[in-house]
């Protein structure tokens, strides 16, 4: 085995456990996501009808904020090790310059933009929905970006250029008699 092989394994074992520990934080912050973003209203609409009090009123909305960036994080690392672990196995397979690993980084620094986008969003879309139901917004779940992510996405958008000329390239050489 050549070191260039042994490279990829050893990285492809470790995007292997980052994507497999993200997939399980994805399902679990996205069930927590859905629950905490229903828990005051659900209250209020339980107490009203059926006279039910489940004693939520420690819930703020921001709680909901910071969970709901959380999963919004999990999905962008679930995407980006998905994305990497096949384009590792393309350099163990000795063919890394392929128009797809080029649209694999594409695909990487788009879902990285809009995972920013999404975090930026959740913020505002969740004081209003608060003003609106009544429910104290707390303190925390702050606007924020994330300028390295971004940083991030400008790098793959430079290394998909880079395999998309390098597929080019491959595929001229082979025409070449």
């Amino acid at each position: 085995m050549t070191k260039k092989n042994k490279l990829a394994g050893f990285l492809s074992v470790i995007l292997r456990i980052i994507y497999i520990i993200s997939l399980v934080a994805m399902v679990v912050l996205g069930i927590l996501s859905v629950a905490t973003f229903f828990a005051a209203p659900l209250e209020g609409v339980l107490n009203r009808i059926h006279g039910v009090d489940l004693d939520l009123d420690d819930f703020v909305m921001s709680e909901f904020v910071d969970v709901a960036k959380s999963f919004i994080t999990a999905i962008m690392f679930v995407v980006v090790s998905r994305c990497l672990m096949v384009v590792l196995q393309t350099i163990s397979d000795g063919t890394p310059f392929e128009t797809d690993n080029a649209a694999r980084f594409s695909i990487i620094a788009k879902v990285v933009v809009y995972a920013e986008l999404a975090k930026f969003a959740v913020v505002p879309v969740s004081a209003l929905m608060a003003a609106l139901l009544g429910i104290d917004y707390g303190e925390g779940g702050e606007l924020s970006l994330n300028l390295t992510n971004f940083l991030g996405a400008g790098i793959a958008l430079v290394l998909a250029e880079v395999f998309r000329e390098g597929a080019r390239l491959r595929e001229e050489q082979e025409l070449t008699v």
